[in-house]
């Protein structure tokens, strides 16, 4: 894995003596955050749709926030957003999901290139373009209810995925280059992320192909370390826990922000810089935070923000926008990755950080 990490753990304070989580200074630890159990209600489509039939000039940009969208793009990016949205006309949501991302200002030619090569170019052996470009744009349009985890151990994984989806064209360029025969996608720091062994077969845990091929491949890598990831069995070959550790998700979240992350242990000695920390936050900003015994088990979630004092985040195994009293929130906390950056934004005792992780 092309990261490094720093380990500067010191031990924070205690928790209830019936906290399973310990922390993940070494291989070997029992810092796994596991899988849920609802099965959201999606609107991804459930079966592949019969091949469109394309709809007349007129029925594009219907409102005039759509035309004028589209006219923004320039004569060949809107071919190229005309050929997307007859691809999708035939299913109930697709076509309608297209025509909001254009007029939130979220597609560019580049992100519709990256779609359009979904279905120009070849797909690896078993995956269907027209099924991914779908399943993409659903994920685009609607994030928080399209990317899921199912009952799988890649909750880190999956926010990071939840993550990726805030830009468009790199997320767009990460399913064509993961779903290509060659199975390769460069991120933006220059680190080629490669496609996981074993993801391109249905893995019938109720995920969607574009979700199992961007988990399965950060599970790969991020926990190389370990042996082999086996996409069938959610294992690592000298590992049979399953879950990765914390470390290893700062390493990969650094690779895909391309800027360093810090792991913030959150105890007496951190909790008013985090509680400051999160008063500062931007609209947009998010990052993962491990939690003890979450419901019943440890677990990654993606914090999104805080207002009227409660705690706005994702979680991974039952997708949607959840909130949650911020002391309630923060009793379960263990761990904090925090891009540099946003760390800096406030003062954490050396002996809060557990580590440091550097793209490379």
């Amino acid at each position: 894995m092309a990261s490094v990490i720093t380990s500067i753990f010191r031990s924070p304070a205690a928790r209830p003596a019936s906290s399973p989580f310990k922390p993940p200074a070494a291989v070997g630890s029992t810092d796994r955050f596991q899988p849920g159990n609802p099965k959201p209600t999606s609107i991804l489509p459930t079966e592949k749709p019969s091949e469109p039939s394309p709809p007349g000039p007129s029925s594009l940009g219907v409102t005039s926030s759509t035309s004028a969208a589209l006219a923004a793009l320039g004569l060949p990016s809107a071919a190229l957003y005309t050929a997307v949205y007859n691809l999708l006309s035939d299913g109930p949501t697709g076509a309608k999901q297209l025509e909001q991302l254009l007029e939130q200002g979220k597609l560019n030619a580049g992100t519709l290139e990256n779609l359009n090569l979904l279905t120009r170019e070849p797909r690896a052996e078993g995956l269907d373009g027209a099924l991914l470009t779908r399943e993409t744009v659903a994920i685009l349009s609607a994030p928080d209810q399209n990317v899921w985890q199912a009952k799988r151990f890649t909750c880190g994984a999956t926010n990071l995925e939840r993550q990726w989806a805030e830009n468009p064209e790199s997320f767009t360029a990460l399913v064509a280059g993961l779903s290509s025969p060659e199975g390769k996608s460069q991120l933006p720091g220059g680190f080629t992320l490669e496609r996981a062994p074993g993801s391109l077969p249905d893995d019938h845990s109720g995920r969607t192909h574009t979700d199992r091929l961007i988990q399965s491949s950060i599970m790969a890598t991020a926990g190389a370390g370990r042996g082999a990831y086996d996409v069938a069995t959610d294992r690592f070959s000298q590992d049979q826990d399953g879950g990765l550790k914390i470390a290893e998700i700062a390493g990969m979240t650094a690779l895909f922000q391309n800027q360093p992350q810090v792991v913030v242990a959150y105890d007496s000695k951190s909790a008013k810089a985090t509680q400051e920390l999160l008063g500062k936050l931007q609209p947009g900003e998010s990052f993962q935070t491990a939690m003890t015994n979450w419901e019943g088990r440890d677990h990654m979630l993606l914090l999104q923000g805080t207002e009227d004092g409660a705690v706005r985040y994702f979680d991974p195994a039952g997708p949607s926008e959840h909130k949650l009293l911020l002391g309630d929130f923060l009793w379960k906390t263990q761990y904090l990755v925090l891009p540099e950056a946003l760390a800096n934004r406030v003062t954490f005792q050396p002996e809060s950080v557990h580590s440091l992780a550097q793209p490379k």
